[in-house]
């Protein structure tokens, strides 16, 4: 694995956690300023480049109080070529959402993307829904 991929990995993991404690201000730099990249988050709906993803990203980081958890990751897949990286994971915490008294897990599926633009690794997509146990599909 790249070096410096990993050492961006452990900053993003750093980021992620100040995130989900109300503090997007280490996950917003990482983020590329493209207007091609994405985000379907965690709490549903989608945007496209910065001009709409930075205003999505405060406000979702806006919804979680500071619990002082601690995001930890169970990568599923990695991989790191020239210029652009991705990760499969399970994100999981505890979290106090603005609107809820109590604190709550926080299990999401995670899919990012990233890429080496100017140097630097940055996020180019990130895909986040909520972990839910397997079913089988309904009829009709």
């Amino acid at each position: 694995m790249n070096t410096s991929f990993e050492t961006f990995l452990q900053r993003f993991e750093e980021a992620n956690t100040a995130f989900v404690n109300g503090d997007p201000s280490l996950w917003l730099p990482m983020v590329s300023r493209s207007e091609q990249s994405s985000i379907f988050g965690g709490f549903g709906g989608q945007e496209v480049g910065w001009s709409e993803i930075e205003s999505r990203y405060r406000w979702a980081s806006s919804q979680f109080r500071d619990l002082g958890g601690t995001v930890e990751f169970e990568y599923l897949d990695k991989y790191v070529g020239a210029d652009t990286a991705y990760t499969v994971a399970i994100e999981r915490c505890t979290v106090q959402h603005i609107s809820r008294p109590e604190p709550v897990p926080h299990e999401l599926r995670a899919t990012m993307i990233f890429r080496l633009e100017d140097g630097e690794w940055k996020i180019t997509h990130r895909h986040a829904d909520p972990l839910s146990p397997k079913s089988s599909p309904s009829g009709p």
